[in-house]
């Protein structure tokens, strides 16, 4: 009697799981890189100054961003008043909102700072309240928001 050889599958990997983890961290990635950014928005318009000195991007991580834009800017969160100036994260606030946000971050984060980012048509007293916020939160950290201009010399 003739015995048969039983055929043993071919051993394969399959590729499938691998690939799908590779495209999860892709999209893992690309979210927390643009999670990551500064709130920027798009109302604002920043002042330009010609001595601004940019940042290193270790110093901008980590820093909660005030937007301050001109009183009747229409807004995602509706338009700004006087009673609600201060924009984070896309929502309105007033001085004692800020102030509320700003100390529980500062709660969060033993060495919290502020990165402000003023509209330059925005009135002072408006920037001069958002600082009293941060100083009545314990924040006294904070830079401000500009575009560096080029100087008479530079070409380019």
């Amino acid at each position: 009697m003739k015995l048969r050889k039983v055929e043993e599958p071919a051993c394969e990997m399959d590729m499938t799981p691998m690939i799908d983890c590779t495209f999860q961290l892709l999209i893992f990635f690309m979210v927390a890189a643009s999670m990551s950014k500064v709130d920027q928005t798009p109302e604002i318009q920043l002042p330009i100054a010609p001595k601004a000195a940019k940042p290193e991007e270790e110093d901008l991580r980590g820093r909660g961003t005030i937007n301050i834009a001109p009183l009747g800017t229409p807004t995602a969160g509706g338009p700004v008043t006087e009673d609600r100036p201060f924009m984070i994260s896309g929502q309105l606030c007033d001085e004692a909102g800020l102030t509320k946000l700003i100390a529980a971050r500062a709660e969060e984060v033993p060495d919290f700072r502020v990165y402000m980012r003023v509209d330059k048509n925005a009135e002072f007293r408006t920037v001069k309240r958002a600082i009293r916020a941060c100083a009545n939160a314990g924040v006294f950290n904070i830079i401000f928001g500009t575009f560096q201009s080029k100087s008479a010399g530079e070409e380019g």
